[in-house]
Order: structure tokens, then C-alpha cells, then sequence
């Protein structure tokens, strides 16, 4: 009886509830966009940086973590085939680190090199996938000291395809050594930083100019099936158990704290944009239920006149409230969570926009991303703005005094 009579108050006034419909509705949807965008955009930096800037786990002596030097190395002989042994884990790289001063004919600076096996790092790494096919190649050639830099070190550097550069570096010893180095392959990411600081040898060239054993490494690079926060928990554990004492392994999470922090930063900060949206909704829902409350003032005082007790004239009220918040609100969310779908399909280009974000890493392609978790979440709210925002009109009617009222 009370859903029958909520619903029929409901649209005696068919434009007032036409209105704050559109307007639940039309916020919700607003919300929504606005969460998986920018939801897309932290997820697109984050793979952005797992697949190309880093791996999910990455194993290091201490030492190195700590201090970065040449001579703190380790053997990776056992310790690559017992991880590559793990179900989760896709690929394996061994890595060298190196700092070194680079010269081409136009400038000199210094630039981190990492010294990889092709093979092996494109089962950690899709930076190969970043080099256009009019840019040469990811050391397909197999050519001795070959080397592979981004777009932004080449314009810096006022080099091509196919130049020559001189990199010279610290080998085991401590002296300074120094080898000419071709481009065979210019690689461009998201990050411009990335791109200039960043550059690419063949392990076999590092070791020859270091003298750095053929075992030794100062890295060993770990990719998994996915990044999720159960899977990189379930698998360290197993990977600290092969490791020696002074090797560490770290996730994504602790090489990179910032963006971890960032992240979930982000997620509180959605929820928060639409609880403000829900919250300046909700006193449209007060003034259209209370209105609705004050109109049949006469009315409501008859129902407790004629038997019907405060607490069912309550939930009357918060019936219509919720179902008023409900129906706006479930129908933003479909056409939100649809319109999120098919602009996750097409992409969203913001790079007339927002093309300073580049220079921070973040893709200018973004593809919203709505999770579960935050689907559901925000469900509840919709149903709890409803709930709350029926509180100040119930109130209003159940003080109401039945006798003033039917007089009026």
C-alpha cells in the first residue's frame, strides 16, 4: 500500500519530478565520465610505466639499490630458471645498469644506459612496439654496438638513424672507457623524459667494454600475467625465496612509491567528486519531497487523523524520496556505465586540451575505465542520498498536528 502510494504522489506533479529526474540523472552520468576518465588515465600511466619504464618486480643486490655502482652485481645462472618456474611469471630479463657520458657531434651529456638480450627484455618490455618502422629497429640486425634511444635524445642531441655516438663509462676497474656506439632503432613513448634519458645496448657490448662477467648482472627484470595487487603479493614471497642474502626484490609499488600513492589517492578523490554531486543533488530531492509534503498537508493530516501512525507516514515520505532517487539515479548509472563503454572503445584524445599532460608520461589517448568495486560503490551512495535526503521533509510531516491540518 505504501509503494502504490508513493509511486501516485510521485507524479501528481509530473514536471516538478520530471526536473530533478533529468537532474539526478544528468549528474550521475556527468559522475560517472568524470571517474573513469580520469580513472582511464591513471590506469593508462600506470601500464604506461609497468610495460615500458619499469616491470613489476625487479631484483637487485642492496647494495645497488642503495648506492647504484657498477661493481654490485650478482649471478643470475640458478635464479632465472627457478622464476621463470613460477605460473604467473610471462618473462624474464637479465639487465647491466650503466651511467654514462654520451657525445655526438653536436652535444654531450649524460644519459642511463640499460644494457639487455633483445629477446629476453621484449618478454618484460613493449618499448620495441614504440619504435615506428621508419625509425629503424629493435636490434633486429644483431649488429655490434648498436644502440637504441628515444625521440626526445635524438632531437636534443641533433642525431638519426643510423648516426654515430660516443659513450663513455666507468668499467670494473674504475677506469674510464669509452666506445662509438650507431643507432639502429629511435623509440617514443608517452614520456618525453623517458625518451631523453633513457638508452639501450646490447648486454654482450656492455660486458666486452666493462668487463663484466658473463653471469653477472646488476638486475633482473620480472613481468607477470597481470598487475594485480593479489597476484604481485602471491608472487614475491616465492621469488625472495631464491634469493641469496644482499639480493632484494621489489614490486612496482616500492620502486616507484609516488605512484602508488598517487593512485590511491585518485581513487578517494573520485568518490569524493561524486559525493559532492550526489550531496548538492540531495537538496534538490529535499525541496522537491518537501514541497510535495507541504502541498498535501491536508491530506497527510487526515491519513493520522483516521488512524495511520507517524511511522508509516514516515516511511511514505522516504519511500518517495528513494524511489525518486532511485530511478534518476540507476538510469544516470546505465547510460553513464554505456557511454563509458563505448568512449573506452573509441578512445578519448585530450591532446588539444590537455597536451601538457605528455610532458608528465600520461597518454593524451585516454580510455575511461569504470571498475566493479567502484560501480557498486557508487550505487550505494544513490541509495543513501535518497535515504538522507527523505530525513528533513519525513520530519516536517510527522510533526505535523492532524487537527491544524485539516483545517487549513
Amino acid at each position: 500500500m505504501i509503494l502504490q502510494l508513493a509511486w501516485k504522489n510521485i507524479w501528481r506533479n509530473k514536471v516538478r519530478s520530471a526536473v530533478i529526474l533529468l537532474a539526478i540523472m544528468l549528474g550521475l552520468i556527468f559522475g560517472i565520465w568524470v571517474v573513469a576518465f580520469t580513472n582511464g588515465m591513471v590506469n593508462q600511466k600506470v601500464e604506461d610505466t609497468i610495460n615500458t619504464e619499469m616491470t613489476l618486480f625487479q631484483v637487485n643486490t642492496q647494495k645497488f639499490v642503495d648506492e647504484n655502482e657498477i661493481e654490485y652485481l650478482f649471478a643470475d645462472s640458478a635464479l632465472e630458471s627457478q622464476v621463470r618456474r613460477i605460473p604467473e611469471v610471462t618473462g624474464v630479463s637479465p639487465r647491466i645498469l650503466l651511467t654514462a657520458m654520451v657525445a655526438s657531434p653536436h652535444k654531450t651529456g649524460g644519459a642511463q644506459v640499460t644494457a639487455i638480450e633483445p629477446e629476453k627484455e621484449k618478454q618484460v618490455s613493449q618499448l620495441y612496439k614504440y619504435i615506428p618502422d621508419s625509425m629503424g629497429n629493435y636490434f633486429a640486425d644483431n649488429l655490434k654496438n648498436s644502440v637504441v634511444v628515444g625521440k626526445k635524445f635524438a632531437e636534443k642531441y641533433k642525431v638519426q638513424l643510423h648516426s654515430k655516438i660516443v659513450l663513455s663509462m666507468v668499467n670494473l676497474d674504475g677506469e674510464q672507457v669509452s666506445g662509438a656506439f650507431r643507432i639502429c632503432g629511435i623509440f617514443h613513448t608517452n614520456n618525453p623524459v623517458y625518451d631523453e634519458m633513457k638508452m639501450f645496448i646490447q648486454a654482450n657490448d656492455a660486458r666486452t667494454l666493462t668487463g663484466i662477467a658473463a653471469d653477472s648482472i646488476h638486475e633482473m627484470a620480472i613481468q607477470l600475467i597481470n598487475y594485480k595487487n593479489s597476484t604481485v603479493a602471491k608472487v614475491q614471497p616465492q621469488i625472495a625465496s631464491f634469493l641469496k642474502d644482499g639480493v632484494v626484490v621489489r614490486n612496482w609499488k616500492e620502486i616507484l612509491p609516488i605512484i602508488s600513492m598517487y593512485t590511491d589517492f585518485m581513487q578517494v578523490e573520485l568518490m569524493i567528486i561524486v559525493a559532492i554531486i550526489l550531496f548538492a543533488l540531495g537538496f534538490g530531492i529535499v525541496n522537491t519531497v518537501l514541497m510535495s509534503v507541504l502541498e498535501r498537508k491536508r491530506e497527510l493530516s487526515m491519513l493520522m487523523a483516521i488512524g495511520m501512525n507517524r511511522k508509516k507516514v514516515m516511511r511514505l515520505i522516504m519511500t518517495e524520496s528513494t524511489i525518486l532517487t532511485m530511478l534518476g539515479g540507476f538510469a544516470g548509472m546505465i547510460i553513464g556505465f554505456i557511454a563509458v563503454l563505448v568512449t573506452r572503445k573509441t578512445g578519448v584524445d585530450v591532446s588539444a586540451t590537455f597536451g601538457s599532460y605528455q610532458q608528465l608520461g600520461i597518454s593524451t589517448l585516454v580510455r575511461p575505465l569504470l571498475t566493479g568495486t567502484q560501480f557498486i560503490i557508487i550505487a550505494i551512495m544513490v541509495i543513501l542520498t535518497g535515504i538522507l535526503s527523505a530525513i528533513f521533509p519525513a520530519r516536517t510531516a510527522i510533526k505535523m498536528n492532524p487537527v491544524e491540518g485539516i483545517r487549513e
